[in-house]
């Protein structure tokens, strides 16, 4: 048990596994919060006066095991007061069950989960766009030229929510906007090997290939599809492509990929509560990299503190109810839940384009999206 005199923040957090790298980026953006909440004097409480902030970590292991005993150990021997979510759509689901049967509030900023929100969790606060909304734009943003069929091909692991759904978005975005035009070639990862995958691809010949699994998973996949494949779509999507280290990992043959983001710093925000971009970067450990994991970890910290601050109180339930009322944007974007689940409809995705090591977004007026085979200009 911790000092009554600080706040206590638990977080488990995937340092290890499968998870490392992003669950990484999610500790180091809630270690930035905590240092900027402890640089300004703590949180307020109810006699007005400032608690410092103390941060107890555990790591997961990227395991359901792991989640599910630093959950007990955050709960009932540090008896945290405030509880930060897991890394990972399956992850936060186990996390916010178990936070359910103790009757405690967790602040999702890691999973994407849009199932979560329809189990009756009344203590949940998510702050992030579901995935089955992460390429819903897909279709508005690209313009693709075709005969008369469009060949997509969809590549998924369908024995989880995350790649399926996300997956998805994309195929139901470009068949909203080309109805009978289009044809889907469905495979799912968790059955074939990456070798039959890539000969079905191979036979189909398809004009858009939308690949979703671990990011190792989408990384593996485009770094071979040239070498195994001798076609060339028009537009792939890749799930992991949003993130910053995935050119660092496929280096050329990531060039014009299509990817999802929750944060870009080109997005065009107007900020009315906490930091700007340019504030964050000034107050942030040389090691970090400022991409969309660890923004959006940073930014439930900011959702967080706003709460607290204006509520004068730990109280999970005052909590809870305040944050259903909540409508501001941080340098993370903007935050509004449904009432009722908790899930998040506020927040918007962008969808980002590589082109020769630089990530852009394509939502903005940064950048308009350029087929494969395409030199930008």
């Amino acid at each position: 048990m911790y000092c009554s005199d600080t706040v206590v923040i638990g977080l488990s957090v995937s340092l290890t596994g499968h998870y490392k790298l992003q669950g990484t980026s999610s500790y180091k953006g809630v270690l930035a919060w905590v240092d900027r909440v402890n640089s300004n004097g703590g949180l307020s409480d109810s006699s007005n006066s400032c608690r410092p902030v103390e941060l107890v970590v555990y790591d997961d292991e990227s395991s359901a095991t792991g989640v599910e005993n630093n959950i007990a150990t955050l709960i009932d021997d540090d008896q945290v007061d405030i509880i930060l979510g897991p890394y990972s759509t399956n992850l936060i689901k186990l996390a916010t069950n178990l936070c359910h049967k103790k009757k405690r509030l967790i602040w999702n900023h890691g999973g994407a989960s849009q199932d979560l929100h329809t189990y009756g969790f009344d203590l949940l606060v998510s702050s992030l766009t579901p995935c089955n909304e992460y390429f819903t734009s897909l279709a508005d943003t690209t313009n693709l030229i075709f005969d008369s069929t469009l060949k997509i091909c969809r590549v998924s692991n369908n024995k989880g929510e995350f790649s399926p759904k996300v997956s998805g978005s994309a195929v139901e975005s470009l068949v909203m906007k080309y109805d009978q035009a289009a044809e889907i070639l469905e495979i799912d990862m968790s059955v074939y090997d990456m070798e039959l995958i890539f000969h079905k691809i191979q036979e189909f010949v398809p004009d858009v290939i939308v690949f979703v699994g671990t990011y190792q998973q989408d990384v593996d996949f485009v770094i071979n599809l040239q070498n195994k494949t001798k076609i060339r779509p028009q537009l792939i999507c890749v799930g992991a492509a949003g993130l910053d280290e995935f050119w660092m990992d496929v280096g050329h043959f990531g060039n014009l990929i299509v990817g999802p983001s929750q944060w870009e710093s080109s997005m065009i925000l107007d900020i009315n509560h906490g930091p700007t971009l340019a504030e964050v970067k000034d107050n942030i450990a040389e090691d970090a990299v400022l991409d969309y994991v660890f923004m959006q970890a940073y930014g439930m910290g900011l959702i967080i503190e706003y709460c607290i601050s204006a509520c004068k109180t730990l109280d999970e339930q005052v909590l809870r109810r305040f944050a259903e009322t909540v409508d501001i944007e941080t340098v993370f974007g903007r935050f509004k839940i449904d009432p009722q689940t908790g899930a998040q409809v506020g927040h918007k995705m962008v969808l980002v384009q590589w082109d020769n090591g630089k990530k852009y977004a394509l939502t903005s007026l940064e950048r308009t999206w350029i087929p494969l085979g395409y030199e930008s200009s």
